[in-house]
């Protein structure tokens, strides 16, 4: 009877996917170097709002979305006078952790990161 629980939660996470909801301490590998933005997420379904923080972009609005336990989100920020399209795609590791891979058009192509939940 435990396994058959077991393999039902399972099976319930892999639908319905993960609830990143909350705030999520980034660490973000660039070809410049190391940043700490702070990303405020709020899931509806599938669905992600919220807000990326950082020293570079200020406060940023984001959206995205999470199937499973992949994820997708991106904004628009102004960094050094320019505007920059970035996005962040990766993986739902649990419900504390993530990692993946950023894309900030025209800088930096091959962007990773790791997120924290706070």
């Amino acid at each position: 009877m435990l396994k058959l629980l077991c393999a039902v939660m399972l099976f319930a996470s892999l639908v319905f996917g993960a609830d990143v909801s909350g705030t999520w301490q980034f660490t973000v590998e660039t070809s410049l170097g190391t940043g700490n933005p702070t990303v405020a997420l709020q899931q509806s379904g599938e669905q992600l709002t919220g807000t990326f923080t950082s020293q570079v972009f200020g406060e940023a609005k984001i959206t995205g979305t999470v199937k499973g336990n992949a994820i997708e989100f991106g904004f628009t920020g102004e960094a050094a006078g320019q505007t920059l399209k970035v996005s962040y795609k990766g993986t739902v590791e649990s419900s504390t952790a993530m990692k993946g891979t950023a894309v900030y058009a025209g800088f930096d192509e091959n962007a990773t990161w790791t997120a924290t939940k706070k």
